[in-house]
């Protein structure tokens, strides 16, 4: 067996750098580069079909209710369901305050059950809890008032980001 230094079959078994078949640094470097390169563009290509395919979650993503303003009665609750491409049901309670529209969810987080609406407040029955049309606590255990998603009226319609729960 030959070892480095010994004179017989020098570079073996590290092969010195310009025997044949051994790439110099520069090309080392070079197909460092490449494979590295290759990789971050994959990981960019995939990432950029999956914004594609299921859309970056970060975005509003606004969906039209269908509904005028003027449909909706100052301060009393009109249930709906909304739905997006992907099929994805949001139901919500819109409620009209002068020219602000508010969306709530139907079932709140923390709260187990669907908001019941009775008159211009909104129940939630397994919660013990009774909500006013602005979302803000009236009665029964829950301190914190509704989330709302943002509403806003557009082309003559209103419009809710199912994104931001606020």
């Amino acid at each position: 067996m030959a070892w480095p230094g010994d004179g017989q079959g020098e570079g073996w078994p590290f092969p010195v750098e310009g025997e044949e078949g051994i790439p110099s640094a520069a090309g080392r470097k070079g197909r460092v580069f490449l494979v590295l390169f290759g990789g971050v563009l994959v990981v960019g290509l995939c990432a950029l079909f999956a914004l594609a395919v299921f859309g970056a979650p970060w975005t509003p993503r606004w969906l039209d209710t269908g509904v005028p303003p003027d449909r909706l009665s100052e301060g009393v609750p009109f249930p709906l369901t909304l739905s997006d491409r992907s099929g994805r049901l949001y139901p919500m309670i819109l409620v009209r305050a002068g020219d602000r529209m508010r969306a709530f969810p139907m079932q709140p987080p923390g709260i187990p059950c669907l908001l019941k609406i009775e008159g211009t407040e909104l129940w939630a029955e397994c919660a013990g809890c009774r909500f006013g049309a602005d979302g803000r606590p009236i009665a029964g255990p829950c301190a914190a008032p509704l989330p709302s998603y943002p509403a806003r009226v557009m082309s003559g319609s209103i419009w809710v980001d199912v994104n931001r729960l606020q």
